[in-house]
């Protein structure tokens, strides 16, 4: 018994002796795969992430150097492997070595200074936002304006005209007509229309003022003056006035609608001043026949004539009226329609009671001239000339255009040939296609000019 315990403690020291000759189980002698495990590749972080280097402990470089020391000895088979472990080593150290980036400095933007503290950057911004201010007070007070005049003359002078008119100030729009309709075109026209009166068909006032609204107009204005103006436009009925043409007026204002207007410009001369007496020094005349100006102009008109001098523009009697005149190089392909109209132009003023009173004495006088025209009868000689003065203008339209009329003609026969043809073509029956050939043909022969045969004995 004794004998046996003391070969088992023999044995147990046996073996005590033989693992202190081993060393450490983490021995790289004895653990072939030591080296792969204290080279576990890290997954690098990002700088943020990673931590402060820390010095090695002196130990690690004591293990480090002694691992160096010893000779390693494998097989040629483990090449590959330990190539794969000595990059990973490289990798590990080169990662170690790398320092983290140290952030960039903050980069701030120039901010301009406040405009408080620097009034004079902002000079030209405030240039323009005072003329679109100006330029949108102008246009309130301007349009304002302009519908104020507008609205008060029609306020003040519609009993007037109702005692010459059934209806005052119809719209057009519905079915039965309306009154009391002051129809605003633009911010500076506005328009009245009449209807209802014996021996004409109705009548138009368009009243035309500054362009109040307009701040560019209002300069202009201060180098060209400018005036408010109404205008009356009575249609009279066919075969209501006798055929005659004569403007009265102001010379700058009849010497430019002789210019521009078609029936002026053709039938109406000029008359000198000194031919016609009581007439203001500042007018002209421009008419067909003597004989009409002294009818419609008596002394009693005349006296109203030069008593509102200045603010008659113009009075226009006609029975050719078509409207402008065309450009040169143009030309009617036919006949204008003509109509017989009476164009009264005034300047517009708003004011006091005595403005008004004016506007009725030219209100009453505008009626009177329209009855007296109306009235107002030719003499044989001056029917005789007025209308061979219309037939000498038609005949001479119709040479001007005789060219024009035939290139039209020849148009025409040529469409209704190409016409022709193209049936002759279509057709698809050989009996009605034979058919169509000989009428054409027929055709052919009629149009070729025709030559006589002589036989010679």
């Amino acid at each position: 018994m004794r004998l046996f315990a003391t070969r088992h403690f023999a044995i147990f020291l046996l073996f005590c002796t033989l693992g202190a000759l081993a060393g450490p189980p983490g021995n790289a002698e004895l653990n072939e795969f030591a080296e792969f495990e204290d080279d576990e590749v890290e997954i690098p972080k990002p700088p943020s992430q990673q931590e402060k280097p820390k010095v090695e402990e002196p130990v690690k470089e004591e293990k480090q150097q002694q691992q160096q020391q010893k000779p390693v000895t494998t097989d040629d088979d483990d090449d590959d492997d330990f190539g794969v472990v000595e990059e990973t080593e490289e990798n590990e150290q080169q990662t170690n070595q790398e320092t983290p980036s140290q952030p960039e400095p903050l980069k701030f933007a120039d901010v301009p200074a406040h405009f408080r503290s620097n009034w004079a950057s902002y000079q030209v911004e405030a240039v323009v936002m005072l003329i679109l201010a100006l330029y949108l007070l102008n246009y309130i007070f301007g349009r304002a304006t302009n519908q104020n005049l507008a609205y008060n003359w029609f306020a003040a002078h519609k009993a007037a005209l109702e005692q010459q008119f059934a209806v005052v100030g119809d719209d057009g729009l519905s079915e039965t007509p309306s009154e009391g309709n002051l129809t605003k075109d633009t911010d500076c026209s506005f328009s009245i229309w009449c209807s209802g009166r014996v021996g004409v068909s109705g009548l138009l006032i368009q009243m035309r003022t500054m362009k109040r609204q307009d701040l560019v107009s209002r300069v202009i204005g201060l180098f060209s003056p400018q005036t408010d103006k109404i205008t009356f436009k009575f249609d009279f009925d066919q075969n209501e006035i006798d055929s005659w043409v004569l403007a009265v007026g102001q010379k700058k204002h009849v010497a430019k609608q002789h210019k521009e207007l078609a029936d002026l410009s053709t039938y109406a001369s000029e008359k000198k001043s000194g031919s016609f007496q009581g007439l203001p020094a500042s007018w002209g005349l421009f008419s067909e026949l003597n004989e009409a100006a002294l009818g419609v102009l008596d002394p009693g008109v005349l006296t109203l004539l030069r008593k509102y001098e200045q603010r008659i523009h113009s009075i226009h009697i006609t029975d050719q009226f078509c409207g402008q005149k065309l450009a040169e190089g143009e030309t009617y392909t036919r006949l204008p329609d003509v109509s017989r109209v009476a164009i009264f132009s005034f300047e517009l003023r708003d004011g006091n009671d005595e403005v008004h009173e004016e506007d009725d004495e030219l209100i009453s006088l505008m009626f009177y001239l329209l009855d007296k025209a109306r009235r107002f009868r030719l003499s044989r000689e001056g029917k005789v000339k007025t209308e061979k003065n219309r037939q000498t203008v038609e005949e001479s339209f119709l040479k001007t255009t005789h060219l024009q009329r035939q290139e039209a003609a020849q148009a025409r026969r040529e469409e209704r040939t190409r016409e022709r043809k193209q049936r002759l073509l279509e057709e698809e029956d050989p009996e009605k296609q034979r058919r169509l050939e000989k009428l054409e043909a027929k055709h052919d022969r009629k149009m070729k000019p025709k030559m006589k045969q002589l036989k010679i004995r």
